[in-house]
């Protein structure tokens, strides 16, 4: 396995990424001017309640501890959980600042900065992909089923959650039956009559969503460690929207705090621009709530997980004796490798 850079010539990737976020930022920008008195929403964040801010804060930090944990566990405990934790703190900062994609930031510095193999914290790092798609489902349909219900009581809160756990229980049976499922979508499209390069397409995209090396124990171990990690990640977004003067009531703000979870946990974070109409855009198609809440809401989140995930990161820098600047050089490198277990790939065949 060979890096090779390029410093002075970012890949095009990199410069699409700018681009998209650029206009992201600016589309942003033309809808707060037209739909959004600024004026009321610097009142809404002025009138945001700080020690409901702070509390969800001190959430964050315990879901961020966890995905120490689970990211440790999923390395096979080679390093140090100190080690792995800032590590993991400074692979988070730069798809927050820069377009590099999580997955990949979090890959070559773990490997790079932690002695861990590049096929390793792939093979984790695909196993804590999967587990994210199964939350964000989860996630999303609890926000629909809260969004739904006329009124926020334990009766309807049991209903959604019943909702959100068949999902979870079905995506578990998906994948302890991966090959089975993956050969019946096959069958499906077959008798569909697609074409035969989409049918290839789709059914590999299927084998991908579901295939893991990792035993059922294990992954029923990182989906529980997971969703308490969530459960810490939900405070922390309901507490920080009930902490804002917008004039909506329990139920909205549970629905718009459930959505905006499901849409861009902190375990994923983005750029400025594309966490926010990632965030808003899929939300007003949901109707999880209006673009007014939206906008001043997924503002403050952002901007609250870039302070704690800079702190953490420059702390874990400091304990590392690695340059801040060292930490965006990875996206100007190339893995070259005659080994196709070395791939960003997933490890199934």
């Amino acid at each position: 396995m060979t890096p090779s850079s390029t410093p002075d010539a970012p890949p095009e990737q990199s410069r699409r990424g700018w681009w998209i976020s650029g206009a992201l930022i600016l589309a942003l920008l033309t809808l707060t001017a037209l739909f959004v008195d600024m004026q009321e929403m610097l009142q809404v964040i002025r009138g945001t309640n700080l020690a409901l801010v702070l509390a969800g804060i001190a959430f964050l930090l315990l879901g961020i501890a966890i995905i120490d944990m689970r990211w440790w566990y999923l390395l096979s405990r080679r390093e140090s959980l100190r080690r792995i934790a800032h590590v993991t703190h400074a692979s988070y900062i730069a798809p927050i600042l820069t377009p590099i994609p999580n997955y990949i930031s979090r890959v070559v510095i773990t490997s790079a900065a932690a002695d861990i193999s590049l096929p390793q914290a792939t093979t984790g790092m695909v196993v804590e992909r999967m587990i994210a798609q199964i939350m964000r489902i989860s996630a999303i349909v609890l926000a629909i089923a809260l969004g739904a219900q006329s009124e926020l009581s334990p009766a309807s809160m049991a209903r959604s959650v019943a909702m959100a756990v068949a999902v979870l229980i079905a995506y578990l049976l998906a994948i302890q039956f991966a090959a089975q499922v993956t050969a019946a979508v096959h069958r499906l499209l077959t008798w569909m009559r697609l074409r035969e390069a989409r049918i290839e397409k789709i059914t590999a995209m299927v084998r991908d969503a579901l295939c893991t090396n990792v035993g059922m124990k294990e992954l029923l171990l990182t989906l529980a460690i997971t969703i308490v990690m969530w459960t810490f990640f939900f405070l922390f977004h309901y507490l920080v929207i009930l902490a804002m003067p917008l004039g909506i009531d329990a139920h909205a703000r549970a629905t718009i705090a459930m959505g905006a979870l499901a849409l861009t946990p902190p375990s994923a974070p983005a750029m400025l621009g594309i966490y926010q109409i990632s965030q808003i855009g899929p939300g007003l198609i949901l109707q999880f709530g209006r673009f007014e809440d939206l906008l001043p809401y997924s503002l403050l989140l952002y901007f609250l997980q870039l302070i704690v995930w800079m702190a953490l990161t420059l702390v874990g820098l400091s304990a590392l004796k690695i340059p801040f600047i060292a930490i965006f050089r990875f996206q100007n490198i190339t893995l070259v490798s005659d080994d196709p277990s070395d791939s960003l790939s997933s490890p199934c065949s």
